[in-house]
């Protein structure tokens, strides 16, 4: 799997404990039904090159290719239109951040025999869901996914009670400050504990790349209810 996501460049800190490399090189097996027709014979291969901006707080696409290896697809302007280049190269920004995020991130995604696993509660110690919020935040900004979706999900929170808690978050200074790596890591530890999780296999990884597709579009289509 480390042969799939490669990062490189000067390390970069970033709120509220986050260290990044500013390029990602990958090339990730593909599902064809996630990229065009509905084919299921064999994966291709997404080859693309991300660079961090420090402007926009994210990864960009810099560089981006499909090998359609051993599928029968052609690579034609029609198939162009129905990539979901997003969809592809999300699952390889969360490889290669910091394996202490990890399990924070294994929270939303599903794995291959269950559903999203779910947040331990921090009503004990509110700090920890704080910086949790603030954590799982800043890693859906890198990605450029809808950050507060995914405190809702990472927390197991309705949509207004996740925005109050980035609120709360931001007030406490999770949001700016970059010195929160240790206590960060000890609340990762800990889900990982409970919830251990393992790298993915090509084939898992094909699955979140689908998955990410159908959370992007639930992204766009969704309307959010406030608690009862």
């Amino acid at each position: 799997m480390q042969n799939l996501v490669r990062t490189s460049g000067k390390g970069i800190l970033v709120p509220p404990g986050i260290r990044l490399r500013p390029t990602i090189v990958a090339a990730i097996p593909t599902p064809l039904g996630g990229l065009g027709p509905e084919d299921d014979e064999g994966l291709a291969r997404a080859n693309f090159r991300l660079e961090y901006s420090e402007a926009k707080g994210r990864y960009e696409i810099a560089a981006f290719g499909i090998d359609r290896r051993s599928t029968p697809i052609e690579i034609t302007g029609a198939f162009w239109r129905t990539v979901r280049v997003h969809s592809i190269v999300r699952p390889a920004i969360e490889l290669a951040l910091p394996s202490w995020t990890w399990p924070i991130s294994a929270l939303r995604t599903p794995r291959v025999s269950d559903e999203p696993i779910g947040a331990p509660r921090f009503e004990a110690q509110p700090e920890d869901g704080l910086l949790l919020a603030a954590t799982a935040y800043r890693i859906a900004e890198i990605s450029n996914e809808n950050p507060a979706l995914a405190v809702a999900e990472t927390l197991g929170l309705k949509q207004r009670t996740a925005t109050n808690w980035v609120q709360r978050a931001r007030a406490a200074g999770y949001m700016t400050a970059s010195a929160h790596e240790s206590a960060a890591r000890r609340i990762a530890a800990e889900i990982e504990r409970t919830n251990p999780i393992t790298l993915p296999s090509e084939e898992e990884l094909a699955r979140r790349i689908v998955w990410s597709a159908e959370q992007l579009e639930f992204e766009r289509t969704a309307v959010f209810y406030g608690d009862d």
